[in-house]
């Protein structure tokens, strides 16, 4: 495809010998060439280099990181180059979660600007280490916005450690979004280290990894998925332990809890009792509160009754439990039973032999496909089941938490500086759950991950063209403006 004239006149010169390519539709690239003798060809031989930007029409040429690059080393200066900084995803950040930067700018009236800055830069670039805050904030457009904050490693350093000195501070921004009478989930993970403060310790974990670790235990909320508070306890601390603890540091007044398999002991379920709390909780397969008895009848006429779950049937049985209005819900999902039991085999078939071992043999012993909750709410098991795979909908949320928090704790070198990196991944996740939720509301989560998203406006800039006439954002691609206007963004309407 031939170059047009007017994307040839917007050719730079400053980098000696480059060329053109098109790439698709009005993608036009701009890469370095140079030459080498061919010696078996006995003539020059071109060969090209890196790419170092692109051209468009309405901004002319448009240098990548490779380009800003030997602009340095040249030492060009605004005056005969553009400014080029990231933009896009940032500015589709804030736009999505208005009252997200009203509540810091609230209850941070000092240092909100602080934790929206590195907040967003380890959401968008990945961050994990206070020396590289810096470089992405330079790079980007909130070097502009805000100038006038300190962001060395130093700085940024102290100022980690200072938040996770003010935890109270911290925990009455989260428990101010949490409102009486909704229904909670609870989670937690491990978060590993490398680190010698007294938050890590070995401790039991589902990767079985021995490294040292924190437990950080989540709490969402059940309609709208949004994540509400967190608390970061010693990693030799079991959750049912620390699970009260959270309850009561989150606030939860007249609330239902839901909380993963880890989270029940008689203990739990007698304080959530007096705080006047319902609750749901997952029971361990080995559980007492279920007798052998029942597994053992192999007669469906034991069941109360049975439902439809994403085209499954599911069987159920309610019973009361004790004195206290606390009911045991019961469930079997043979689907599942079946994909448990094909597993089990495998991996006996792989670790034993077929001679060796009858895998059959023990999953007779085993509960599998049968899974029950303790509940001190007398409903129908079908609204304690769907109640309960609402949990499913965090997980994306709760996915982005565990791979950004955990690449970060290894760089921690005190409990404050800890608590501190927790509570910008907090803001880092709401800030992540706005975007997932808009996606939801607009009935694009089909078809655009929030990664997705972040990718595609990564690559929006803003620039400023050095020569008076203000500054513009770069070309937009056609898709990525139909995605915008779907969600409502306006790139321009700070400009």
């Amino acid at each position: 495809m031939s170059i047009p004239e007017s994307i040839k006149k917007q050719k730079p010169t400053l980098f000696g010998a480059v060329e053109i390519r098109c790439f698709g539709e009005g993608k036009y690239y701009v890469y370095l060439i140079s030459s080498k003798w061919n010696p078996d060809k006995n003539r020059p031989q071109k060969v090209t280099g890196k790419s170092i930007g692109k051209i468009t029409e309405s901004d002319g040429f448009i240098p990548n990181a490779n380009g800003l690059r030997l602009m340095k080393e040249m030492r060009v200066t605004p005056d005969t180059a553009p400014v080029v900084k990231n933009y896009g995803a940032y500015e589709l950040l804030q736009q999505l979660t208005p009252n997200l930067n009203s509540r810091l700018r609230e209850c941070f009236p000092d240092i909100f600007r602080e934790i929206r800055t590195i907040s967003l830069i380890r959401l968008v670039d990945s961050v994990s280490s206070a020396k590289m805050i810096q470089p992405m904030f330079l790079d980007s457009y909130l070097s502009d916005v805000c100038s006038d904050i300190s962001v060395s490693e130093g700085s940024v350093r102290r100022f980690v450690s200072y938040l996770g000195s003010i935890q109270e501070q911290l925990d009455y921004f989260m428990r101010s979004e949490i409102l009486p009478g909704t229904t909670l989930l609870f989670d937690g993970t491990s978060i590993f280290s490398r680190s010698a403060d007294s938050l890590s310790a070995k401790g039991y974990n589902p990767e079985h990894s021995q490294n040292p670790q924190a437990r950080i235990l989540y709490v969402f909320e059940k309609d709208s998925h949004k994540p509400v508070f967190y608390r970061v306890v010693q990693g030799s601390v079991v959750d049912k332990t620390a699970f009260m603890d959270t309850v009561n540091a989150a606030g939860c007044s007249d609330c239902i809890i839901i909380a993963d398999k880890g989270f029940y002991s008689k203990k739990n379920v007698s304080a959530l009792i007096n705080g006047g709390m319902k609750f749901i909780l997952p029971l361990q397969d080995n559980t007492v509160n279920v007798e052998d008895s029942f597994y053992e009848n192999n007669d469906d006429s034991k069941w109360d009754g049975i439902f439809s779950f994403n085209k499954r049937p599911v069987w159920f049985r309610k019973r009361s439990s004790g004195n206290k209005g606390n009911y045991i819900y019961t469930f079997r999902d043979d689907s599942r039973k079946a994909e448990l039991a094909g597993h089990f085999v495998e991996c006996a078939e792989k670790d034993y032999g077929e001679e060796e071992h009858a895998p059959m043999d023990v999953l007779k012993e085993i509960r599998m496909g049968y899974f029950s909750f303790c509940s001190n709410l007398d409903v129908s098991p079908k609204e304690i089941y769907l109640d309960y795979k609402q949990r499913w909908a965090i997980e994306q949320c709760f996915d982005y938490l565990k791979n950004s928090v955990s690449s970060s704790a290894s760089h921690a070198h005190s409990d404050d500086y800890f608590r501190g990196w927790a509570f910008l991944n907090h803001i880092s996740l709401l800030y992540y759950y706005g975007l997932i939720n808009a996606l939801r509301n607009n009935k694009l989560d089909d078809k655009y991950s929030a990664e997705d998203v972040l990718k595609l406006t990564k690559n929006i800039y803003r620039v400023d063209t050095g020569d008076g006439q203000g500054i513009r954002v770069s070309a937009v691609q056609k898709k990525t403006q139909e995605l915008l206007n779907a969600l409502n963004v306006n790139l321009l309407r700070v400009f």
